[in-house]
């Protein structure tokens, strides 16, 4: 199956580059005391990684942040503990098409935020939850430093060493902040 896994995933790569070339969005740096939205894209598969990145939200929208979260479980149905709130929202293989790539249509209201900010939080080079990324509007996206990741993201942060998601989290909380 891995193997069929395989080819699925690099068709969905080309057409994914594909639409990437087609497009062409403005993309700009906001300060981070003047972002008002932020969308974050996360690996909810594990509990206290979920934990993690609400409590870092949490922190966000106590700063006059407006934070919009999107999971992504790796099941062919999702879990019935996973709920969807105003704040956040969540995908899964059924909203998938065949080459593992977000149908547009049922991942929600993700895809229409013009977020200032978007950050990837996650490790692995998931196709979908790079999708995600790749299908935003966001004026700025940065994630963690994934080989081939400058296809989605603006800006890339190397954790190679420590691959936490806490210590990714702190790493572009400073990137974001520090530069004006």
């Amino acid at each position: 199956m891995k193997f069929i896994e395989d080819i699925k995933n690099y068709i969905g790569r080309f057409l994914l580059g594909r639409d990437i070339a087609k497009r062409k969005l403005k993309r700009s740096f906001v300060a981070f005391n003047e972002v008002q939205h932020i969308g974050i894209v996360y690996n909810a598969q594990k509990k206290e990684d979920e934990e993690l990145v609400n409590h870092y939200a949490n922190q966000l929208r106590q700063q006059g942040k407006k934070v919009f979260l999107m999971g992504f479980v790796d099941m062919k149905e999702l879990p019935h503990n996973k709920k969807f709130n105003l704040q956040s929202e969540f995908f899964w293989k059924e909203k998938l098409n065949g080459f593992n790539l977000p149908v547009k249509d049922k991942i929600g209201r993700f895809l229409d935020y013009d977020f200032d900010i978007l950050m990837n939080l996650y490790f692995e080079p998931s196709l979908p939850m790079q999708a995600i990324a790749a299908y935003s509007n966001a004026k700025y996206r940065i994630g963690s430093h994934i080989e081939g990741g400058f296809d989605f993201y603006d800006a890339m942060i190397n954790v190679e060493r420590n691959k936490n998601l806490n210590f990714l989290i702190e790493q572009i909380d400073f990137y974001l902040r520090s530069i004006k």
